[in-house]
C-alpha cells in the first residue's frame, strides 16, 4: 500500500515526532510512505530513517512571494500545489496528519475533485480550541473545519472525547469516526528513561526527601503552568520541594515573574528545551500538567511510562481518558488553584505502584496504534464501508 501524509514540516513538537514514528513502522511492515510538506527543513529532518521520501510542495508562481509570507500564509497559500498532488500523485490512501493541515489539505482535495481515500487525524478538541475561542481567526477556522471536515471519508480521533466532541460540534457521521490512540510508548522512549537526567536535583531515584515535581511542554497559556506555579507555591508552605518546568515559549517571562512575585523562584527551574525530558519524568517523584484543553496529552502518557505520578487537570479531551477517571492518577477541577495544591501533597503523600502505572501506559503503545491506522486504511482501499 502507498500512503501519502500531509504536514506542514519537520520542526519540532509531539504531534510530528508521533507522526513520523508511525511512519516508520509502516515502511517497516512494507508499505511504501510518501511524506508531503511545505517546508523540507526543520529540526527532526535527522531523524528520518531514509526510506520514507519526502517531497516538498512547489509554490510554483507564488515562489518569489515564500520568503515573506508567514507560516500560516504558506500553509493557506500550499492548497493549490496540493490540488496539483492530487492529481498527479498515485496514492492508496491521502492521511492529514496534524490539526493545522487539514483546512488546507480539505480544500486541494476539493480543488483537485480527488477521489483518493482521505482520512483526518484530529489530536485537538474542536470545542475547547476553536468553536469557543473568543479570537475571531480560531472561530473562523470553526467554520472552515464544520464545512470541510464532513468531506473526509474518515476521521481519526485520538481520544473518545475528542470523538464524541467531534460528532457532535461538526456533525460528523459517527460511522465515519475511528478512535486510535497515539503511539507514545515505543522501544525509544523506554531506551531514553534509562538514560540519567542531566540536573543536580534529579540525581537521586524517587523518594528523596524534598520531591521534585517535572512538568513538561510548550510555554504557553493553554499549557497551564501559572497554574501549576501557583500551587506549588501554595503546597510548599506545607512541605517543602522543587519544581522543573521543561519546554520553551513565549510565555517563559511571564512565569518567570509569577515565581519571583510568589517568592518562590529558587524553587522553579526552567532549562528550556532538552534532548530527553523522559529521563526527567523516570526521576521525578511527581509529574504535573495543567492544560486547559488537549485531545491526547502525550507528556500525561510518558510519565505513566516512566512509572512516575501525575497530578492533572481534568480540562476537555483526553487527560481524563488517560489517568481512568483518577484510578491512575489525581485529577482536578479545571482552574482550581486550591484543589490542585492539595492534589500534590496528597500525590506525594500515596504508595504508588509504579508497574501498575506503566501498565496503563502500554495501552497508547506503538503496536496498537500501527494496527488501528491500517485498519483504517484497509477499510478505504478495499472499497468497503467508504
Amino acid at each position: 500500500m502507498k500512503i501519502s501524509a500531509f504536514i506542514y514540516g519537520l520542526t519540532w513538537g509531539g504531534a510530528t515526532r508521533r507522526l513520523l514514528t508511525l511512519l516508520e513502522e509502516f515502511v517497516r511492515l512494507g508499505h511504501q510512505v510518501e511524506l508531503v510538506v511545505v517546508d523540507k527543513t526543520g529540526t527532526l529532518k535527522g531523524e528520518l530513517s531514509g526510506k520514507i521520501r519526502v517531497k516538498a510542495l512547489d509554490p510554483g508562481l507564488l515562489r518569489p512571494l515564500w520568503p515573506f509570507l508567514s507560516r500560516r500564509a504558506r500553509m493557506s497559500l500550499s492548497k493549490f500545489a496540493l490540488a496539483r498532488y492530487f492529481r498527479q500523485a498515485r496514492t492508496d490512501v491521502f492521511l492529514s496528519a496534524a490539526n493545522h493541515a487539514h483546512i488546507t489539505a480539505l480544500s486541494a482535495k476539493v480543488l483537485a475533485r480527488s477521489q483518493t481515500p482521505f482520512v483526518l487525524r484530529l489530536s485537538s478538541h474542536v470545542t475547547a480550541s476553536l468553536k469557543k475561542s473568543r479570537k475571531l481567526s480560531k472561530r473562523v477556522r470553526f467554520l472552515q473545519a464544520k464545512r470541510l471536515y464532513p468531506l473526509a471519508n474518515r476521521v481519526v480521533a485520538v481520544s473518545k472525547a475528542v470523538a464524541e466532541d467531534l460528532k457532535q460540534a461538526l456533525d460528523i457521521p459517527k460511522e465515519r469516526v475511528r478512535v486510535v490512540y497515539n503511539p507514545v510508548v515505543t522501544p525509544k522512549l523506554l531506551e531514553m528513561a534509562s538514560r540519567a537526567p542531566d540536573h543536580p536535583w534529579l540525581r537521586d531515584e524517587r523518594g528523596r526527601d524534598v520531591p521534585v515535581l517535572v512538568a513538561a511542554g510548550r510555554l504557553r497559556r493553554q499549557k497551564g503552568f501559572s497554574t501549576i506555579i501557583e500551587a506549588v507555591s501554595m503546597a510548599s508552605s506545607r512541605r517543602k520541594m522543587r519544581l522543573i518546568i521543561l519546554g520553551e515559549g513565549k510565555d517563559r517571562e511571564r512565569l518567570e515573574a509569577l515565581a519571583r512575585d510568589l517568592g518562590i523562584l529558587e524553587l522553579v527551574d526552567m532549562p528550556g528545551f532538552v534532548p530527553n525530558p523522559i529521563s526527567y519524568m523516570a526521576r521525578a517523584d511527581l509529574f504535573c500538567h495543567a492544560s486547559t484543553f488537549e485531545g491526547l496529552p502525550g507528556v500525561v502518557i510518558e510519565a505513566l511510562a516512566t512509572g512516575c505520578p501525575v497530578v492533572c487537570t481534568d480540562s476537555p479531551g483526553g487527560a481524563a481518558e488517560i489517568l481512568g477517571h483518577g484510578r491512575f492518577g489525581i485529577l482536578v477541577p479545571l482552574g482550581d488553584i486550591k484543589a490542585y495544591s492539595r492534589a500534590i501533597i496528597k500525590a506525594l503523600e500515596t504508595k504508588w505502584n509504579s508497574e501498575k502505572l506503566k501498565e496503563r501506559a502500554r495501552e497508547f503503545s506503538l503496536e496498537k496504534a500501527v494496527a488501528g491506522y491500517l485498519n483504517v486504511f484497509e477499510e478505504l482501499t478495499s472499497k468497503k464501508n467508504v
